[in-house]
């Protein structure tokens, strides 16, 4: 498969200026890019920019810290379909995975309801200062929830992302797809890590990737 069927391309920066962000959407146009993910008060402006491509365009709700409640969640992925956005990533705290299991059941039914009638809910969990028999704890409640999609982190370092991806694909199970978030990987980096178990990639930058490159996958 080619590098661009498995990398999204994550513009998530508050201190991006609209001019930035603006460039960065106008060069894209002319990108073999699947997809982006944008701040809330971004989306609307980058449905218009990217109207005449096939870029799918997601945001993020209760980011960075999941820390919301589950109404306050319900009401930000109301919104954010109402404005046109093709995905969502709905950040979750790892406390709540963890030590509140019946909150955790609420917010499992709260979105699988919101995901039949709005559209693709993923879930993202920062593991980056997580310990690991927390993550494995975390990968089987994400699979016991049956949540399909897991995002993880926000720009490890590569070492940690390989870790994370074999434990996540390990204890989450194959029915999870599994995203690894990295500032800027290159493409060797994404081939060591999609045979450690990850499924497809968020990256901040595409700067040093070669979007039509081949990946093995096993």
């Amino acid at each position: 498969m080619d590098v661009s069927e498995v990398v999204s391309l994550r513009l998530v920066n508050p201190a991006m200026t609209d001019w930035d962000f603006k460039d960065q959407l106008l060069a894209l146009q002319t990108q073999p890019v699947k997809e982006i993910v944008v701040l809330p008060n971004h989306l609307e402006r980058a449905k218009q920019l990217l109207a005449r491509t096939t870029i799918k365009i997601g945001t993020v709700i209760d980011y960075p810290l999941g820390n919301g409640t589950i109404a306050k969640k319900a009401f930000e992925v109301g919104k954010a379909f109402q404005s046109g956005a093709d995905f969502l990533e709905i950040t979750v705290s790892p406390t709540m995975l963890i030590q509140q299991s019946e909150q955790a059941q609420v917010l499992q039914q709260t979105l699988h309801s919101l995901a039949m009638a709005w559209g693709e809910i993923r879930i993202r969990v920062d593991s980056r200062h997580l310990k690991e028999l927390q993550k494995i704890e975390i990968a089987e409640t994400i699979k016991k929830l049956g949540w399909n999609h897991l995002v993880l982190g926000e720009g490890d370092s590569f070492e940690n992302a390989k870790h994370d991806a074999t434990i996540f694909a390990y204890d989450a199970g194959k029915a999870v797809e599994l995203q690894i978030n990295l500032i800027k990987p290159d493409t060797k980096q994404l081939q060591e890590l999609l045979l450690s178990g990850a499924d497809c990639f968020g990256v901040f930058t595409l700067e040093n990737l070669d979007l039509t490159a081949k990946l093995r996958v096993v």
